[in-house]
Parts: structure tokens; C-alpha cells; sequence
């Protein structure tokens, strides 16, 4: 077979530029970070990265989720501690007003107390979190309480907040108004029990003003019950939100060892993708002069 010129340089030419894409890739590479720049550069490697990122994105999520469900449940705890200071206080003023040498006057001194501790106890049962009202079900765009719940009806919702915190899983955030309040009329609810404490203040009423201390204390067990079910919660939310971190962490490194290059690996690669490509070009200069200043023109 007879090896004419053109032959010699088109062999040389097909060399050259496969040196010279070689020399490309790994330029790109250790300017990109990434041993994967497009699907093309591994296909099978393209596939279980994207699988990683859609995991990665789908634990953020979450992560996120979980983080606002323990600023609800933190916020919820943070009223009901409230709520058991004030309930804590009216037991204490309950106490004091009992007392049979307690004055008419000073009663109703007292009672002017619990009047603004009544309307402070209306004001938590209101609280919003993220402009949603927390003690109001499902409903978290109504205001659960009107401004004098012992003499305007209301209904609460009973439903639960739920916030999905994994694949399948869901997580209860709010507590139920009536749990910790009462229904409208329900003479063991804090608010009845308040008013009508107020109200047998008043009317120098001490066997009503003495009632009111162990409905008062039922109604202390009751709010501390509802926050030792949050404090659970926000326990149990702890390690699902420590289990998603580890799972983040584990779907990125997975991603990392997928996606990224090895930089010790690509410098020795680059360097002798340099030195191959020169050497190619110092070859078909010896070899193809005429050739290679055509080329270059």
C-alpha cells in the first residue's frame, strides 16, 4: 500500500486533535472542580448524581419543614408558659381573696387584676405564629376567641396541623384550643372559671371566691399537661431533624465522589496531556513542514 503525503497528515492531523481534546477535557475539568461537566462525560455517573441531588433536595425540604414545625412547637411553649404563670398568679390572688378578713375594697382591687389577667389569657389563646393562629385547628386563619369568650359563643377546630418531615412522614404541631382553654360554656374551662372568680369578687362572694382555687389548679394541670405533650414532641423532633442533617451529609459526599474530580489525579493528567499535545506538535513540524505551515496559515 503506498503512503502518499496527504495520508501521512490527515493521520497526523486525527492524532493531534484527539491530544488536543484530551488536553481540553482535563483543562476543563481542573477549572470546573467536576470530573462530570456534561452527561456525555459519563453516563452512568450522570444518572446516580442526579438520583443524589434529587435526594439532597427532598431532605432539604425536610430539614426546612422540621425547622419551622420546632418554631411552632417552641413558640406554642412559649405561651403556654405564659398561660401557667398567669394561671399560677390568679391561684395566688384566689388564695389572698379567700381569706375572710380580706375587705370588701381590697376585693375588687383584686378583681381588677384578674379582670386584665382574663384579658391577657384571651390574648395567648389568640396568638399567631407566622400569622397563623395555633390554638385554633386547622382553621389557622380564624381567630379561635372572641373578645369576652364567656358571653360570645365560639366553636374551635379540632384538627391537626400536620408537617411532613420525610418521606411519609407527617408531624403534629399545634395543640388543640379546647384542651387547654375549654369549649364555649364548659364551667371547668379557664375562662368560665376566671369570670366567675371575678365576678365573686365583686360580690364579696368568699365560698365563690374559695371555689375558684382547685378549679384554677385543674386547670394549672391541664396547661402543664399540654406543654409536657409539646416538650415530647420537640424531643422527637430533634433526632428526625439530626437524622436529616446525617442523611444530607451522607447524599452529598455520595454526590461529591460521583461528580467531583480528583484534583491530584487530574494535575497528573493535564500535565502529561501537555506534554503528549507539544510533543505531537513538535513532531508534525519536523516531519510535515510544508503541511503544518499550510495548516497554520
Amino acid at each position: 500500500m503506498r503512503i502518499t503525503q496527504s495520508m501521512m497528515t490527515s493521520n497526523m492531523m486525527g492524532g493531534l486533535q484527539g491530544n488536543y481534546k484530551r488536553l481540553d477535557k482535563y483543562q476543563e475539568q481542573m477549572m470546573t472542580q467536576r470530573r462530570i461537566n456534561r452527561p456525555s462525560d459519563d453516563p452512568v455517573g450522570v444518572a446516580g448524581a442526579l438520583q443524589y441531588r434529587s435526594q439532597i433536595t427532598a431532605t432539604t425540604q425536610f430539614e426546612q419543614n422540621a425547622e419551622d414545625a420546632d418554631s411552632w412547637l417552641k413558640y406554642g411553649d412559649t405561651v403556654l408558659t405564659e398561660t401557667t404563670q398567669i394561671i399560677q398568679r390568679l391561684a395566688e390572688l384566689a388564695v389572698q381573696g379567700s381569706t375572710e378578713t380580706t375587705p370588701a375594697d381590697a376585693r375588687v382591687n383584686i378583681a381588677a387584676e384578674v379582670e386584665q389577667l382574663y384579658n391577657q389569657l384571651v390574648s395567648l389563646g389568640n396568638a399567631q405564629f407566622k400569622g397563623k393562629y395555633i390554638f385554633n385547628g386547622e382553621r389557622t386563619d380564624q381567630r379561635p376567641f372572641p373578645d369576652d369568650p364567656t358571653q360570645t359563643p365560639y366553636d374551635l377546630d379540632k384538627g391537626v396541623v400536620m408537617y411532613q418531615v420525610g418521606a411519609g412522614i407527617t408531624f403534629p404541631v399545634n395543640t388543640l384550643g379546647e384542651e387547654v382553654f375549654g369549649a364555649f360554656g364548659d364551667p371547668s374551662g379557664i375562662f368560665v372559671v376566671v369570670d366567675n372568680f371575678r365576678q365573686a369578687l365583686l360580690a364579696d362572694d368568699t365560698a365563690g371566691i374559695s371555689a375558684a382555687i382547685p378549679a384554677l389548679q385543674k386547670n394549672l394541670e391541664t396547661t402543664i399537661i399540654a406543654q409536657a405533650e409539646i416538650g415530647g414532641r420537640q424531643n422527637r423532633l430533634e433526632f428526625t431533624l439530626s437524622r436529616l442533617g446525617d442523611l444530607n451529609i451522607n447524599y452529598m459526599d455520595l454526590q461529591s465522589k460521583v461528580e467531583d474530580a480528583d484534583i491530584s489525579k487530574v494535575i497528573i493528567e493535564l500535565k502529561t496531556a501537555e506534554s503528549i499535545y507539544q510533543a505531537s506538535l513538535d513532531t508534525m513540524a519536523r516531519i510535515i513542514r510544508p503541511s503544518l505551515v499550510d495548516f497554520l496559515r
